[in-house]
């Protein structure tokens, strides 16, 4: 007998923690978190405002956006928002690399055209059962009731697998889309760990960006040399960690300067610059104008 093709035992999990398909109003936010997963979020209509280890991130009708798993971040919705949104991990290695490895997580509306059509399609197809799964609640009782609770817990059943071979489908398009964007992260200049070190720091920046922090407080935290943190850091953001210090605190400087009434002395004393004048030396060489012209022009705006 001749066969028409052999393949191994085929076997390619994916965990789905969390999915939602929902609409939120113009301020709604969620705080900043980070997880073990990755997370997949798709601006359906309105305007999404996604901030990713410090970096924001505006996301409009057909945008998609990928969190990197253990990735502080934190969402604003900018305008009246419908969106699409899941948490994933997958078992193989090589796959689960591609994802992390994603050198620019946003793909704008133009280019995703093959995948939104697919995302389409699946909430066509799924978003009335997904509704109605959420809502239903599957009890027992007489023996009748059983066998009815039963078989509507098989057909249950039979819908969620459909629903998760529909979203590896997703993600193993995302994965091929990203594959094809790649560069450097797959030439052999950042490998897997090294990337997994500079997460680390950033994630830690943020952590404890209100603290006297330190690069070698850092690199002593994650048990590593300053200078391989100091590599691995510049291989990834392409910037030291003490850059991404320091542009993570002018960044937090913009937002007390535009919310809040506070002195050049206090936002400075907050964001632990040794003094007003270092604070507004640092504002000045990253935004170009000084802290109080930065909040003039703002409420001039």
């Amino acid at each position: 007998m001749d066969n028409s093709f052999y393949l191994p035992t085929m076997y390619s999990a994916i965990r789905i923690p969390g999915m939602e398909y929902a609409r939120q109003p113009k301020g709604w936010s969620y705080p900043s978190h980070r997880h073990p997963y990755f997370e997949f979020l798709c601006c359906v209509e309105g305007e999404i405002r996604q901030w990713i280890n410090g970096q924001l991130y505006v996301l409009t009708p057909g945008d998609i956006i990928l969190i990197g798993s253990d990735m502080i971040h934190r969402t604003e919705i900018g305008e009246d928002c419908l969106f699409f949104d899941f948490h994933f991990d997958v078992e193989q290695s090589d796959i689960h690399s591609i994802v992390q490895a994603a050198g620019n997580p946003l793909l704008r509306s133009d280019d995703n055209n093959v995948l939104l059509a697919r995302i389409q399609r699946f909430l066509g197809d799924f978003g009335e059962d997904l509704s109605q799964m959420a809502r239903q609640r599957i009890s027992g009782g007489r023996s009748e009731q059983r066998a009815e609770a039963y078989l509507l817990q098989i057909e249950r059943s039979i819908r969620t697998l459909e629903i998760h071979s529909r979203l590896l489908e997703i993600v193993g398009m995302l994965a091929n889309r990203l594959l094809k964007m790649s560069s450097s992260l797959y030439d052999g200049q950042v490998t897997p760990s090294q990337l997994r070190l500079a997460r680390e720091a950033s994630c830690y920046i943020e952590e404890h960006l209100l603290e006297d922090i330190r690069v070698h407080d850092i690199a002593k935290q994650l048990n590593v040399h300053r200078t391989h943190l100091h590599h691995c850091f510049k291989s990834v953001y392409g910037v030291s960690p003490s850059m991404y210090l320091n542009n993570s605190r002018i960044r937090e400087a913009k937002n007390l300067l535009l919310t809040m009434d506070w002195s050049m002395e206090e936002i400075g004393l907050h964001l632990r610059f040794s003094s007003s004048a270092h604070f507004s030396r640092a504002f000045r060489s990253a935004v170009g104008m000084s802290p109080i012209r930065f909040r003039q022009r703002a409420r001039e705006q």
